[in-house]
């Protein structure tokens, strides 16, 4: 069993390959994007494929970070990733893109108030209490200003995981990942209009 897993909620365009069977990763990239995901994914997704001699139909799973994150680059990791599972007949899951990108400290005790840029002083972001492997949500996914999210930084005496230590755990994504029954339902979790 095989997994492509696909974020492109936030500057950084990460896609990786995971083998599920070995609990091992096959291929990883993240790249500073910016707003130039639609560009990027189809040739990192490529890349992948062609240094280790894979294709797509070879995966039986697609796992997406569905947002909140950037308007533009949700709808293109979200195209992206029901497009394969709709033509290919493969299971779609989705995870919170806020722990998909600080999935890496989910197997280390602590407070995280995770953090995402967003235009205008605003921010996504959630806090998550890590104890003895379990994950608990103390601020589910937000859209704040930056005054707020320090506030809850402080109240929760968190670590501030960013664009800076984004950091992935495919083992951990996995527990956190939900089946989409219906993906010509999926639509991204943007948390805000368009042009708020």
């Amino acid at each position: 069993m095989k997994s492509i897993l696909i974020d492109t909620s936030t500057n950084n365009l990460f896609v990786s390959f995971y083998d599920d069977t070995n609990k091992e990763r096959i291929y990883f990239s993240n790249i500073l994007s910016h707003n130039n995901h639609s560009e990027n994914i189809i040739n990192v997704i490529e890349e992948g494929l062609k240094t280790n001699n894979l294709e797509v139909k070879d995966f039986d799973n697609v796992i997406l970070g569905y947002g909140p994150g950037s308007y533009t680059g949700l709808r293109v990791g979200m195209t992206v990733g029901k497009m394969i599972s709709y033509l290919l007949n493969k299971n779609l899951y989705v995870i919170s893109s806020l722990s998909f990108v600080s999935s890496g400290y989910f197997d280390k005790d602590g407070i995280y108030a995770i953090y995402n840029v967003a235009k205008k002083d605003y921010c996504y972001c959630k806090v998550v209490e890590v104890k003895n492997g379990n994950v608990n949500i103390l601020e589910d996914d937000k859209f704040i200003t930056d005054c707020e999210f320090n506030d809850l930084v402080s109240k929760y005496n968190a670590k501030v995981i960013n664009q800076d230590n984004y950091l992935i755990n495919e083992e951990e994504i996995k527990k956190q990942m939900v089946l989409v029954d219906n993906i010509h339902d999926l639509v991204p979790n943007y948390l805000r209009k368009a042009n708020s």
